[in-house]
């Protein structure tokens, strides 16, 4: 899995605490799929933050910008809802009005330009990656084997996290201005 770095990192130090608040709170394991190990693998060792490179998830028929990773761990002095670049507070802004159907059966960790990356954590579409414009909603249907490709603003990015990492990219000049901007 490729690393990410950020311009404006995030402090990764109650991860700990943070993977059982956000189990607790959505009553799941990340333990109870690959995908979701192998995100919790991919935050311990690059954590989140603004302004990553590789930030672009590029395909024939979209590019889609990636501004920040959403927080995963604690942030010392804020509770995760009222940190609004928090995983918790990221899914409960979408919550209701966006993802319907289960409730909590994806996580929101990304966004970018009017998109939420989401993370499904239950279901048989588990583990999958997807993007969703903030105007459309999606429904997760128990029986949904894979994230409808047929609706416009909701675009799979990927089967499991590895996958949508790994499509990340960035051209020449997008590394370029990220080097003068924040070093490296």
């Amino acid at each position: 899995m490729q690393t990410i770095k950020y311009g404006y990192p995030d402090l990764n130090e109650q991860l700990d605490t943070g993977i059982t608040y956000h189990e607790k709170a959505f009553e799941f394991s990340f333990q109870d799929h690959e995908s979701l190990k192998q995100y919790v693998a991919f935050y311990r060792n690059c954590g989140a933050g603004f302004s990553p490179l590789p930030h672009r998830y590029k395909t024939n028929q979209v590019s889609l910008p990636i501004e920040f990773f959403a927080n995963l761990a604690l942030s010392p002095g804020y509770e995760p809802s009222e940190n609004e670049h928090s995983v918790f507070y990221c899914t409960k802004e979408l919550e209701g009005s966006m993802i319907e159907g289960n409730v909590n059966d994806a996580l929101i960790i990304a966004s970018g330009n009017h998109l939420s990356i989401g993370l499904v954590i239950r279901g048989k579409c588990i583990g999958k990656v997807f993007a969703l414009e903030d105007i459309k909603p999606l429904v997760l249907a128990d029986d949904m084997a894979d994230i409808p490709s047929d609706i416009e603003g909701i675009i799979k990015l990927g089967d499991n996290f590895k996958e949508f990492i790994n499509a990340l990219s960035a051209d020449d000049d997008d590394i370029e201005q990220w080097e003068e901007d924040f070093g490296e």
